[in-house]
């Protein structure tokens, strides 16, 4: 075994009393601790803090590498005839220091990305240059992900890996991710590899074994709100009927950046194409140019962002110069080229003038009115996008069970999206009106896009700030008497909006933007609800064989990965109790051996495969953690004390709590069978008698539409809240008061019937006849 600290060879120095020690847990920093008694002659240098160390078996084995932590202890050992001898006792933390001594940006987390991406993405947002990255190449895709605040780099590193039921591993400099198990180790008492005095089996008193498993998780939206008021040229609050749905509070700001620096913050951006393309300055961020290759230059966000909910992506501050060419404030998909540009401004030049053109681009293509824009002014450009779920792509919920590993959970949908890009002019630092380029939807928008301050053809301005906001849920549109409708512009003041929608429940118009007498105001918004699952396992045998009852249930909550729908927890639901009912699911234990015993190196993540026809063993149990322990000997005997545990016994990849929210509706149905949800149905007339709607959908066959006075009270058969069933798309039914509630789902031909899980409904707060 050598021992190398800043290089140098110091196992001579290796201390008789104390062993060298290695402690390794699953996805967080190594341990190494090693006593050294250095020679009088002063041919080992004393240690210090910050060299590296290296611990390298007679094989070349690397057990370790990393850091020393601290200035080393002395510690006194004894008289000898030179004088008193003093061991030194040297604490060293694996590689992934190197990141863990940089600050975390407060990002608001990635969506859509791979498992190795998002680490390397997180070695990126340290600044961390001498971890190398480039073996996270481990495609598990990731639906979101979100660190946790002010955690450090190795801490989210591993909330990271657990959630993808990996493995990380910091060693020679570089970072792998790999799936448990990374390594199988086969033991078998047949051959001696497996000594049964050495393996203990812990019991669980926390849990038992679990068939019938309910899972909660957050708040998540649930029916699909239209509300309507109508104006009276003088009120600027409307109370809504519901609370509508909002992402937490600290999640709202997922893009916040001044260009107040001295240099780009390469933690968070990503600057392609050359360096003196993109610089900041006194007054933010400067544009000199391009390549002139389309996508070759750009500054762009590292992380890929959800498109979902109320979006507002603003870009101010901007100003451009004659000949300038490229894209502003851009959601991108695929390639960062104009034709995949799902929203952004365009700006063109004109031959022979120079004029510079703003005009939107959607779907790569130019759409919209066009704005000139005057050098010797400043522009704000803002484009806000709404999307009815706010949740694009279920998350994945990992576990292992009797028959190997379990997945659930990944779908993603196919939305529609409108959309409104505006553009507003300073003069003088006078602000004038917003002008709106393009008011519309397009019908189908990506789960997730990247978003670039700017890509530049030949861009030469400034940019200000650059800002990407959740704004939660909701929409609104109004239409005036006897006129055309049009988006009104939700937000904040300085983003110089109309109105704002509140979490308790308004729609709070700003001064000068009064609807007028008679205008129809329409919101758009989701209502609230606590998300929820339960499944059941079906096998029963296991638990007559452990003399349990056939139904043993387990409540609480998912904390990771975030459990953010119902859904989400079905399928949490589903994975959990595909652990929890296996035969092997609360075992865990230790095993000592040492390295004469193993096939290879043991380290968290790995699995040890026990094979002991004695006792009927034949079982794959995950390694949680492993103790290393080296006296010097020859050849190396290095001792390993290991303890596993299979997922349900200690969590791994579903990190739960046992607590349960006060808000919860129990007991959840088991597996129930969900139709699509209405979330583009609209309404085509409204008058003060009737109301026509287009529900967005086919009806499935043998089924319909179903229209309600009340909500989650849908089933077959006729009652006081049922309105009307129909067959076709459109349907049409009667108004009956001024405060009409109408709740619609879908249903299909089965008995009894199977539903949408949410409704989309219809709130009318207008006058009858009107």
């Amino acid at each position: 075994m050598q021992i190398l600290i800043q290089g140098q060879d110091c196992t001579a120095a290796l201390d008789s009393i104390h062993p060298l020690k290695i402690e390794r847990k699953l996805n967080e920093p190594s341990i190494c601790r090693v006593w050294l008694t250095l020679p009088s002659d002063g041919s080992i240098a004393s240690p210090s803090s910050n060299q590296t160390l290296a611990i390298v078996g007679d094989d070349g084995t690397p057990y370790f590498t990393g850091y020393i932590v601290g200035i080393p202890l002395p510690m006194y050992a004894g008289m000898a005839a030179e004088g008193p001898i003093y061991r030194l006792a040297v604490c060293a933390i694996s590689d992934e220091i190197l990141a863990d001594q940089f600050q975390l940006p407060a990002t608001r987390g990635a969506a859509g990305m791979s498992a190795g991406a998002l680490m390397d993405s997180l070695v990126k947002h340290t600044g961390c240059t001498e971890l190398a990255t480039g073996g996270l190449t481990l495609k598990v895709p990731v639906s979101q992900f979100i660190p946790e605040p002010g955690a450090s780099w190795s801490k989210c590193a591993g909330q990271l890996a657990n959630a993808v039921r990996c493995g990380y591993r910091a060693l020679q400099g570089s970072l792998e991710l790999s799936e448990i198990p990374v390594v199988v180790h086969a033991m078998n008492e047949a051959d001696g590899s497996l000594n049964l005095a050495n393996l203990t089996f812990t019991s669980n008193t926390k849990r038992t074994l679990a068939s019938d498993v309910t899972v909660c998780g957050e708040r998540e939206p649930t029916a699909y709100v239209t509300e309507y008021f109508v104006g009276d040229g003088i009120s600027t609050q409307f109370e809504l009927s519901a609370n509508p749905f909002f992402s937490s509070s600290s999640l709202s700001k997922i893009i916040k950046e001044d260009f107040n620096q001295n240099n780009i913050d390469l933690t968070v951006w990503s600057n392609s194409g050359g360096s003196g393309y993109f610089s900041l300055g006194a007054d933010g961020l400067t544009m000199s140019g391009g390549s002139g290759i389309d996508g070759d230059t750009e500054l762009a966000w590292i992380d890929s962002i959800e498109i979902g909910g109320t979006l507002l992506l603003e870009a101010s501050g901007i100003t451009l110069s004659a000949g300038s060419s490229g894209i502003l404030a851009g959601l991108f998909t695929g390639l960062t080229t104009a034709a995949d540009c799902i929203a952004g401004f365009q700006a063109v030049a004109q031959p022979g003038s120079g004029q510079v053109n703003l005009q939107p681009l959607i779907l790569g293509v130019a759409t919209g009115s066009c704005h000139a824009v005057n050098p010797a002014n400043q522009y704000a450009l803002r484009i806000r996008v709404h999307c009815p779920e706010s949740q694009r792509a279920l998350a994945i919920f990992r576990s292992f069970g009797d028959n190997g590993s379990i997945a659930n959970g990944g779908q993603s949908d196919s939305v529609s999206a409108k959309l409104l890009f505006e553009i507003q002019e300073f003069v003088d630092g006078i602000a004038s009106m917003p002008v709106v380029l393009y008011d519309g939807s397009i019908a189908e928008i990506p789960e997730t896009c990247s978003v670039v301050a700017a890509s530049s053809l030949n861009l030469v301005g400034k940019m200000r700030s650059f800002n990407l906001t959740n704004l939660g849920s909701g929409w609104v549109v109004s239409t005036p008497s006897n006129g055309s409708s049009f988006t009104r512009r939700l937000g904040g003041v300085s983003q110089s909006a109309e109105c704002y929608l509140d979490r308790s429940g308004k729609l709070v118009f700003y001064a000068g933007f009064a609807p007028s007498a008679g205008e129809r105001i329409a919101v758009s918004y989701r209502m609230i609800g606590r998300a929820i699952g339960r499944a059941m396992s079906s096998s029963q045998t296991l638990f007559s064989q452990a003399r349990q009852s056939p139904v043993v249930t387990w409540t609480g909550t998912v904390i990771n990965p975030a459990a953010r729908s119902s859904a989400d927890c079905r399928n949490a639901a589903r994975s959990i109790v595909g652990a929890s009912s296996s035969i092997n699911a609360l075992w865990s234990g230790t095993y000592t051996t040492t390295n004469l015993n193993v096939d290879e190196d043991v380290w968290p993540g790995d699995a040890l495969q026990l094979m002991a026809p004695s006792m009927g063993l034949d079982t794959q149990l995950v390694v949680r953690s492993v103790n290393l322990t080296y006296h010097g000997s020859l050849p190396d005997l290095v001792n390993y004390d290991i303890v596993f545990a299979n997922d349900w016994a200690d969590d791994l990849a579903i990190k739960t709590s046992s607590s349960v929210p006060s808000d919860v509706r129990l007991p959840a149905t088991i597996f129930p069978n969900v139709l699509p949800n209405l979330p583009n149905m609209t309404v085509t007339t409204l008058t003060g008698t009737s109301v026509t709607i287009d529900t967005g959908s086919t009806a499935p066959m043998g089924g319909g539409f179903e229209v309600r006075r009340r909500d989650f009270a849908f089933m077959a058969g006729n009652d006081t809240d049922l309105v009307m069933r129909g067959t076709q798309q459109r349907l049409i039914f009667s108004r009956e008061s001024a405060n009409d509630r109408f709740y619609i789902r879908m249903y299909d031909g089965t008995t009894p019937p199977n539903y949408s899980e949410f409704s989309a409904a219809l709130f009318i707060n207008l006058p009858l006849g009107s």
